[in-house]
């Protein structure tokens, strides 16, 4: 577990015999997954964290439930915000994993998560393809483990 998902993780109280299972980080700053689009998102994490800002967004699985956890700040701080999403691992319905390819070589890795009431599509921000697969492979079994 990084250091940035930790601290992420310092303001979630854990339930009693909880125990977290996986953690990713997503990529705050997705535009699109064209060369350009993925430039201009990099010039926008560059200026914000220069400004003493971030967006950081991570999905964590416990053995009770999934956490869809979201850091913002601006400005050092000085416009600040912390949503934290909490999904029973009955109401999981369906998870699973995109890689798009751009101009031959520019990857993009895309994690997709469904309750009974929402959809969460997130981009892994340092992903590899077994990485993705290890995610899914966990995610199945919480699926089968706890039926709607």
């Amino acid at each position: 577990m990084t250091p940035k998902t930790q601290e992420a993780l310092n303001n979630v109280q854990l339930l009693q015999g909880e125990e977290i299972q996986y953690a990713i980080q997503a990529d705050g700053f997705f535009v699109g997954t064209s060369p350009l689009e993925k430039m201009m998102a990099k010039i926008q994490a560059f200026f914000t964290k220069i400004t003493g800002g971030h967006i950081r967004m991570f999905l964590v699985l416990t053995n009770q439930r999934v956490l869809l956890i979201e850091s913002t700040a601006k400005c050092c701080g000085f416009s600040a915000s912390r949503v934290v999403h909490t999904i029973a691992t009955k109401s999981i319905v369906e998870a699973g994993t995109t890689r798009e390819t751009t101009w031959c070589c520019f990857h993009t890795r895309m994690i997709q998560v469904e309750s009974l009431t929402q959809k969460y599509v997130l981009v892994a921000k340092t992903m590899t393809d077994p990485e993705l697969m290890e995610f899914i492979t966990r995610m199945s079994l919480l699926i089968v483990r706890n039926p709607v």
